[in-house]
């Protein structure tokens, strides 16, 4: 176990055609929320102190609705949606990894081998990534009925760097932004890699390739493609 100082309440509300029409991270008042388009409804993740839905159940939905709100004004009008706090998930974050991600006859990829922090939204690509390096490994021995453990041992370890890399920078922003800013009502300074990335906008590009592609890119390789 790496660490996660956060959990994720995930519920839905409904989306107007004038509302912005992109993904939305706020950060007001030492609250956070992101709001992912999803066309006709917007799907939102509350962030909170690890182990704190109790303490916010107690305050009330009424509450919970308010600082829903006060994050994004023009939801004021469709906070009243949630009606009971089944409506409202709980996400309980963990980041961590196996030691070994195999044994003879089993191979475990995505979220079973690492379980990764909700922060960029990586894990499925990470997963499909795993997938992919798995077949490109195992289809040979696979059709000859050769595996051994040396050809789980390769999958780990052309997997293992990469999800190092995205779970030291996911824990790296849990830890010197989220954890600072939840529950403060100061202002918090922007990191300084953030306020690079807003000085110069070409930099951008840098973080949403990792996101987007990947540390260790992976193609599929096997042999009907190959053909």
């Amino acid at each position: 176990m790496l660490g996660a100082p956060i959990d994720v309440l995930w519920f839905r509300l409904s989306r107007q055609p004038d509302d912005p029409p992109q993904a939305l991270g706020r950060f007001v008042s030492g609250k956070i929320m992101v709001m992912l388009n999803r066309d006709h409804y917007w799907q939102c993740g509350y962030v909170i102190p690890k182990g704190g839905l109790n303490d916010l159940r107690q305050r009330g939905l009424e509450l919970f609705r308010e600082d829903i709100a006060s994050l994004a004004s023009f939801l004021h009008g469709r906070v009243s949606e949630l009606r009971d706090w089944s409506e409202i998930r709980l996400l309980t974050v963990a980041v961590d990894r196996l030691r070994e991600w195999y044994r003879p006859g089993l191979l475990c990829i995505g979220d079973a081998a690492h379980a990764m922090s909700p922060i960029g939204g990586v894990g499925i690509n990470l997963a499909i990534q795993d997938a992919v390096a798995a077949a490109n490994i195992l289809a040979d021995p696979l059709s000859k009925g050769t595996v051994t453990t040396d050809d789980l041992r390769k999958i780990q370890r052309r997997r293992q760097l990469p999800t190092r890399i995205i779970q030291s920078g996911q824990i790296l922003i849990q830890n010197r932004f989220i954890s600072r800013v939840l529950g403060k009502s100061q202002p918090v300074s922007l990191p300084w890699i953030f306020s690079l990335l807003r000085r110069w906008p070409f930099l951008r590009r840098i973080p949403a390739r990792v996101i987007g592609v990947g540390v260790r890119p992976e193609h599929v390789r096997t042999p009907d493609v190959n053909g």
